[in-house]
């Protein structure tokens, strides 16, 4: 069995399902992060299908169900970023028995060789240096293209109150407030005051009734019924706006990662 420093080699096959095209195959190498004193390199190949993309990933593991962990890990943080990069849904699957959500999808976004690249590289950084940022992405990715509405809500919710905990800039100002003290914060210093705030500008209350549905489906209160679903439905377009643009905005003009000598290193 091929091997690298009696570690064995595996290859998985993941396909990837949504409104997404390649024009042409693509053969890429991805640094893993791998405790081992020299750098590990996953090799990629993806091309096209009907309903997406599939990769193929090499994987380092003593057996293939770690291997396909192991891949499902690296690639799905990748897939994390390219999806607030691109706003799309993507889904990840390596049972070949998935549901395709949009069979017949007659516009499909065109991603390159770079696109896979900046993503490979921007999840690195965050699995290195802002894992947080790596959990909002993932909870991100979930509410795209899952199909429960609750569960879409949460997820949304989840990838705003994820950033804005760890990174309010007035945290002692929010002591004893909870998650909601933490989000108007962070919208305030992304965005400025309320009136400003890009899509729910002026809904001063937006936070507070937000949170409250985010507790009453996590506690169960939500009863499953047809009309208690079609309100969360209705507030889903504009949750998940919200959850988009803060999180695009607050990774381009808000997180400051000191790029070391030795970060860089271990980025190559």
């Amino acid at each position: 069995m091929l091997h690298h420093d009696n570690i064995p080699i595996w290859e998985v096959e993941i396909s990837v399902i949504g409104p997404v095209t390649i024009t042409e195959n693509i053969n890429i190498n991805a640094r893993k992060e791998l405790e081992h004193p020299e750098p590990f390199y996953s090799r990629i190949k993806i091309k096209n299908t009907e309903n997406g993309f599939k990769a193929t990933v090499t994987a380092f593991a003593p057996n293939p169900e770690l291997a396909e962990k192991a891949a499902i890990l690296f690639f799905g943080r990748m897939l994390d970023v390219l999806s607030i990069k691109l706003n799309l849904s993507l889904q990840l699957d390596v049972t070949k028995n998935i549901l395709i959500q949009k069979i017949n999808q007659t516009t499909k976004r065109i991603i390159d060789e770079n696109d896979f690249k900046d993503a490979f590289e921007d999840s690195r950084l965050f699995s290195l240096k802002e894992t947080t940022i790596s959990r909002a992405l993932s909870w991100f990715r979930k509410g795209k293209y899952t199909q429960d509405s609750y569960d879409k809500y949460l997820a949304f919710w989840n990838s705003i109150e994820t950033i804005t905990s760890k990174y309010n800039p007035n945290k002692e100002a929010c002591k004893g407030k909870g998650s909601i003290c933490h989000i108007w914060e962070c919208f305030k210093k992304l965005w400025g005051e309320c009136e400003e705030w890009k899509v729910i500008a002026g809904q001063t209350k937006w936070i507070d009734e937000g949170n409250k549905i985010r507790k009453d489906i996590a506690h169960g209160v939500i009863p499953i019924e047809i009309e208690h679903i079609e309100k969360v439905i209705a507030r889903l377009p504009e949750m998940e706006s919200v959850a988009y643009h803060f999180i695009y905005d607050w990774i381009h003009n808000e997180l400051d990662v000191e790029i070391t000598d030795e970060l860089l290193q271990r980025m190559q």
